[in-house]
């Protein structure tokens, strides 16, 4: 029975590891953030974007911050589009650079 336990659990880590290995992840530079609402604000816009799962924004250096924006990998995300989900406040948050990592 123990043996069935362990190769139940290695064939659902197997199922599931694809799903996983398909993410991608994208990296940008931000200007414009002066507050948790306006984080609250970027993470929902960027958040309504096909195929995105997590939307991280850290303290940088200066005036900057760090994005990660991370996809399940259905759809890629240009800065264009991500600039664009940002609608209206778009010319206070400027994203100044954006690469997909992996």
């Amino acid at each position: 029975m123990k043996i069935f336990t362990t190769l139940l659990f290695a064939l659902s880590f197997l199922a599931l590891s694809p799903a996983i290995a398909d993410d991608t992840t994208y990296q940008a530079s931000m200007t414009g953030i002066d507050c948790t609402g306006c984080k609250k604000k970027i993470a929902k816009a960027l958040g309504n974007l096909d195929g995105v799962k997590t939307v991280r924004i850290a303290a940088g250096s200066g005036d900057k911050h760090t994005l990660t924006v991370i996809t399940d990998g259905s759809s890629s995300i240009s800065k264009s589009e991500a600039i664009a989900a940002l609608g209206k406040n778009a010319p206070h948050y400027k994203i100044v650079s954006w690469s997909k990592t992996n």
